[in-house]
């Protein structure tokens, strides 16, 4: 069985924030104004959280995540995350993805060494596959979170193309 503690405070970050920058990859796909921004944001968090509270019963993955996102880290792990958060700052800043092909690569990269962390840790392919369809519905969720091309909300469509484009190239890698 799988929980918090077969990881590192390293590690768990990493799994927390892989459904987070695959939610972040479809709003960089095609960023909708400050009110679109604000709903895709909130989408990523929100579908997570859904998604976790729904399949907690089904894997000892997401029972962890649930423990974990309704609970305060203590104040080691706050600041074990705190130097972690530096680190990735520090590393993202100096390598900055210059287009969007290098950013997908990045997040690509992220998921897949994620997944293998997963697995390293003894994860079974029920918990991955659970993870992976997270990792979809946040897509999924952030995608149809705003309206693109509109004007103040009026116009413009649910999905757009290049929306439509991540997300098939996401379902198609995790689903």
């Amino acid at each position: 069985m799988i929980t918090k503690d077969s990881f590192t405070v390293e590690e768990w970050a990493q799994i927390v924030s892989a459904p987070a920058s695959i939610g972040a990859l479809v709003v960089t796909a095609d960023p909708s104004g400050p009110f679109g921004l604000i709903s895709e944001f909130k989408a990523i968090l929100s579908s997570m959280q859904s998604y976790v509270d729904a399949h907690a019963g089904d894997s000892s993955l997401m029972a962890a995540l649930k423990h974990y996102m309704s609970n305060q880290p203590s104040e080691q792990e706050q600041e074990q995350l705190k130097q972690w958060g530096e680190q990735q700052k520090d590393q993202m800043n100096a390598n900055r993805p210059k287009t969007p092909e290098e950013l997908q690569q990045r997040v690509r990269e992220t998921v897949t060494g994620t997944i293998d962390l997963l697995r390293a840790k003894g994860a079974d392919e029920n918990e991955v596959s659970t993870f992976k369809a997270m990792m979809v519905g946040v897509a999924e969720a952030t995608a149809n979170a705003s309206k693109e091309g509109g004007f103040l909300g009026f116009g413009g469509t649910l999905v757009s193309e290049k929306e439509q484009s991540i997300l098939a190239q996401i379902q198609a890698e995790l689903g």
